[in-house]
């Protein structure tokens, strides 16, 4: 499969270049300080289902392990799985927790595993947020399915955007921060960068006196034409939490208002 392609800018400005060294230097530290919860907590009750509908006979790669709590939980229940991320802190303390689980260093963007190699290629909670530019979106789904054996699935967790929250305050509070951010560049002539839409800083939770933790908020169509530019949207599908674990797979609509979404690419059998 041809690699990705690259985002409409042939040539990266330095603004760039500088913003995605700089939210990856930020994750850095915003993951390797709650490693001590990720090292103990267990499966969230979907990914209990999740197991039990797709993983249990299935070679799984988690992809944006962290600290192996995934990883972890579904070694011990017998799966077969592995276990990948870029941050050293992370995988250090995974490895310390579970020393027998498969870890792995490395960037979901250029995977250092086989063609067609895994049934089940999994990018959970939220990791695929992490990721700060379309050229890693799309360089990660290519990946992603590029690991994939043929019959398998990706799937990949996403945040919702248009999530509406209590009240719908939620999506409101992200709509008045979108309207600001084009004010506040109007208003300063454009001497001031705003970073881009739809990313945020959150407070971290998990660890006293952890970093913030950085988040690129996806929409569904966003999703789906992250699918379409790799040449997969035949394959693709964004369905919710509740469509996933039932089977169905049916597809949501496009101002989705759920927490949480998943992109789904099944791979056709070879023939």
């Amino acid at each position: 499969m041809p690699p990705p392609p690259r985002s409409d800018a042939t040539e990266q400005r330095p603004f760039d270049i500088d913003y995605s060294r700089m939210i990856r230097t930020l994750n850095e530290a915003h993951y390797a300080t709650e490693t001590s919860f990720y090292t103990a907590a267990g499966l969230r009750g979907c990914e209990e289902r999740l197991w039990e509908r797709h993983g249990r006979d299935a070679r799984i790669l988690d992809v944006g392990c962290g600290a192996g709590r995934v990883t972890r939980a579904v070694a011990e229940l017998g799966g077969r799985i592995t276990g990948v991320d870029i941050n050293t802190a992370a995988i250090d303390a995974a490895r310390q927790a579970a020393p027998r689980v498969e870890y792995v260093e490395a960037s979901m963007t250029c995977l250092p595993m086989p063609d067609d190699f895994f049934d089940q290629v999994w990018c959970l909670r939220f990791s695929f947020n992490a990721l700060a530019s379309d050229d890693e979106r799309l360089a990660t789904i290519g990946e992603l399915w590029r690991v994939c054996t043929p019959g398998g699935m990706v799937l990949v967790e996403a945040f919702n955007w248009h999530h509406q929250g209590c009240l719908g305050l939620v999506r409101a509070a992200n709509l008045l921060d979108l309207l600001a951010r084009r004010l506040h560049t109007y208003g300063s002539r454009g001497r001031s960068v705003p970073i881009p839409d739809r990313d945020i800083l959150y407070l971290a939770n998990k660890a006293a006196g952890a970093a913030p933790g950085f988040a690129h908020l996806t929409t569904v169509r966003e999703l789906r034409m992250l699918a379409e530019r790799c040449g997969l949207g035949p394959h693709a599908v964004v369905s919710s939490e509740a469509g996933l674990l039932d089977g169905h797979l049916t597809p949501v609509r496009t101002r989705h208002g759920a927490y949480s979404m998943w992109l789904v690419l099944r791979k056709p059998e070879e023939h």
